[in-house]
């Protein structure tokens, strides 16, 4: 499968689908029995580092620092979250629910409906955030300070880390 102008820096599979986001600032699907392209997203200004997708909804994060919402089917952007000032270089999203980090320290939740950040994690590292990972009552990050840091909400707000 070949398209993009720039490197590919993520790829989700789901079913018989792979959406691709590259440094050309451009997401693509594809169909993976045919190696055939589907559709192509543009709306980012700049290369993305991050995507989602699954099957009906795609979530992308990008060096914009923005978050945008796309419906897998119709291609259109539905919602664009502002509010890191780095790239946004990972996120995870189930639900109506997202979760990113960026290379400006912080982790933010998201409604992806209403584009609201309803959770801003600041000051827990001091460096660039790589992947982040949540579930119902806990949200996990990893970054360049070499800690893992685990927020669990079912205690209230236990920040442990692992070093």
């Amino acid at each position: 499968m070949a398209g993009h102008r720039g490197p590919v820096n993520a790829v989700q599979l789901h079913d018989n689908r792979i959406v691709s986001a590259s440094g050309d600032s451009l997401i693509k699907m594809w169909d993976i029995k045919t190696g055939d392209l589907i559709r192509t997203f543009a709306g980012h200004t700049r290369g993305l580092a991050c995507v989602q997708f699954d099957g009906t909804t795609i979530v992308s994060g990008s060096s914009d620092q923005l978050i945008k919402v796309w419906d897998a089917e119709t291609g259109q952007c539905t919602q664009t979250m502002r509010g890191h000032k780095d790239l946004v270089r990972t996120l995870h999203f189930a639900g109506k629910r997202a979760v990113s980090g960026s290379y400006d320290q912080t982790i933010k939740v998201w409604d992806i409906q209403t584009g609201e950040c309803t959770l801003d994690l600041k000051d827990v590292h001091t460096s660039w955030v790589f992947d982040v990972q949540f579930s119902a009552s806990k949200i996990v990050s990893t970054s360049q300070d070499q800690k893992i840091v685990i927020w669990d909400f079912a205690k209230g707000l236990d920040i442990s880390s692992i070093n």
